[in-house]
């Protein structure tokens, strides 16, 4: 029920994407495996040690192995045991491009 709640008020379609990001949240920062993007959000595979609450706002640090980053700004938009959704402040290509 919970999935289906959060794919309706989705404004993209997601696709499965197979990537890394840091999420950045105060004095905290997880690596989590990116489940799924859009233009508006990603999902993330929850990390051990997770802290979020739905409502955090966070960076997020889109990586594939060594070189450059590239940094999203987004909040928490639903989180469960296996999963976090993130929407972003601003639309993105899928995957983020470097500003």
């Amino acid at each position: 029920m919970e999935a289906t709640l959060v794919k309706e008020r989705r404004n993209a379609d997601r696709v499965p994407f197979a990537s890394q990001v840091m999420i950045v949240y105060g004095e905290f920062a997880w690596v989590a495996d990116v489940l799924d993007m859009s233009q508006g959000g990603c999902g993330v595979f929850r990390p051990a040690g997770c802290l979020l609450r739905v409502g955090n706002v966070s960076r997020l640090l889109f990586f594939q192995g060594p070189g450059p980053a590239v940094p999203v700004s987004a909040r928490i938009a639903w989180i469960n045991d296996r999963h976090v959704g993130f929407e972003y402040h601003e639309p993105q290509s899928v995957p983020p491009n470097p500003p």
